[in-house]
């Protein structure tokens, strides 16, 4: 059996050989730590409240986890990790990527700035967030940092509001606002069962404030992605028709309060040929068209990580009437940006991410024995769909969400392990290590590296 680190926690045998974890007293400096990063890459605190800007709150919390990880860092927890679990390495490999294509980029010096001040960000995040989250008490503590961080964005959002569409400081515009609720809503739902009637809410009353300020924004990529949100949960939780009346009748109740005709004739306008969208050579279809074959051109190298609109931009060179646009979809930037590789191993993430959450609430043992972890797989799971969706009309491959929610599933998976039997953990270990290592194997057979070439994972 692997040995793994249990600094801050109590192992305890169980009936039939399962490990009891047992969380010592008190929050930890670096889970605190990692929790005000949470509010600063998801929640942006440093722009929500002004007295905070000249404090660079952005570059302390870095500073801060850097030096806590540097001195509590456990190689032993941190390589087990990385060693049986998919995303870890699967995040790593679109890091390299972004790096071995900076020297072939339409625009070199942009992509390494783009990988220097924002995607290693993300990265650093994840690997801090990694490292944190040792139990389920770590757990809990930073699933409900990321939902006060956006229970703070929706607040300050809805107070702040002058009219028009609803958007909160300078990195949420309309759209990002609902996509980032979006993805937060389906957590926020399950978290609701995972406690008593206080919790339960408090977590209707925090998921109603996300359903307004999606209605808010007027967002029609939002409107998408929340009626699938709602339909993933009808269909994963079609057993239990009370709690999917209830949940019907309650997102009904808050959109009829809310939603007044201009919002439901803007919606209409969906599915309308007459919209610049379909209309428009500026407008989403011809601009995906257009990043179709910009990524069919450019298959194995792509345009350099954070550079699509100058790819864009170059097909118009000269021209009047043209703007150097953004994919508005995660699949072509990351195809456009990082060619096939890219795409591929970001698909593959998400897959990876979603089987897994899947598996785990199907294993039988002491993880489903707790409630709170039940319900946070089950609310990533449909998070996952949320940003799915959501991604097909906005460019948010590297967000830090999806660093977020990757790094909460390798947590998930990672202590699922460690609380069940010894004879099964092990055998999961090597099931785990397995998978991980045809797909790394997979990946280099696709980069053109030698066949018979052996990996290590």
């Amino acid at each position: 059996m692997h040995k793994i680190s249990m600094s801050s926690q109590v192992a305890q045998q169980g009936e039939g050989g399962s490990i009891r974890l047992r969380a010592g007293s008190g929050v930890r400096v670096p889970l605190l730590a990692a929790g005000l990063l949470v509010f600063v890459l998801i929640g942006r605190i440093q722009e929500l409240f002004p007295f905070l800007v000249p404090l660079r709150l952005g570059l302390v919390a870095m500073v801060l986890n850097a030096l806590v990880l540097v001195s509590t860092l456990d190689l032993k927890e941190l390589g087990f990790k990385m060693r049986i679990l998919p995303q870890p390495k699967l995040v790593l490999v679109i890091l390299c990527l972004a790096l071995f294509t900076v020297p072939f980029s339409v625009w070199p010096g942009g992509s390494w700035d783009f990988i220097a001040n924002t995607y290693v960000k993300s990265v650093f995040a994840f690997f801090v967030f990694l490292h944190v989250i040792k139990n389920e008490r770590d757990i809990a503590f930073m699933v409900w940092a990321g939902v006060l961080s956006v229970f703070l964005l929706a607040v300050l959002g809805l107070l702040g509001n002058a009219g028009g569409r609803l958007q909160v400081s300078s990195t949420y515009d309309a759209n990002d606002l609902a996509y980032v609720m979006n993805c937060f809503i389906p957590l926020t739902f399950y978290l609701s069962r995972s406690g008593g009637t206080f919790l339960k809410g408090c977590c209707f009353v925090l998921m109603g404030l996300m359903i307004v300020v999606v209605i808010s924004t007027a967002s029609r990529g939002g409107f998408v992605a929340i009626v699938s949100i709602l339909t993933f949960i009808l269909l994963k939780e079609r057993q239990h028709k009370l709690k999917i009346f209830l949940l019907a009748a309650f997102v009904g109740v808050v959109a009829m309060s809310f939603a007044g005709p201009e919002y439901w004739e803007r919606m209409g306008t969906i599915l309308d040929e007459n919209d610049y969208n379909y209309q428009s050579g500026v407008g989403r279809i011809e601009l995906w068209k257009r990043g179709v074959g910009l990524m069919v051109d450019n298959p194995l190298i792509g345009a350099g990580m954070g550079q699509y609109n100058v790819a864009e931009g170059l097909i118009h060179a000269g021209e009047r009437g043209w703007k150097w646009s953004v994919s508005h979809n995660s699949y072509l930037q990351i195809g456009v940006e990082l060619g096939f590789a890219g795409l591929i191993v970001f698909l593959l993430i998400l897959a990876k991410s979603i089987v897994g959450l899947r598996r785990l609430q199907k294993s039988t043992g002491p993880f489903n024995l707790s409630p709170f972890l039940g319900a946070t797989a089950a609310g990533l799971e449909v998070g996952f769909y949320g940003y799915c969706v959501s991604s097909v009309f906005l460019s948010h491959a590297y967000s830090p969400v999806l660093l977020y929610f990757l790094a909460l599933v390798t947590a998930l998976q990672a202590v699922s392990i460690r609380m069940r039997p010894a004879e099964e953990s092990s055998g999961t270990i090597r099931e785990i290590e397995q998978s991980a290592s045809s797909t790394v194997s997979g990946l280099r057979r696709r980069a053109g590296l030698r066949a018979d070439s052996e990996v290590h994972v």
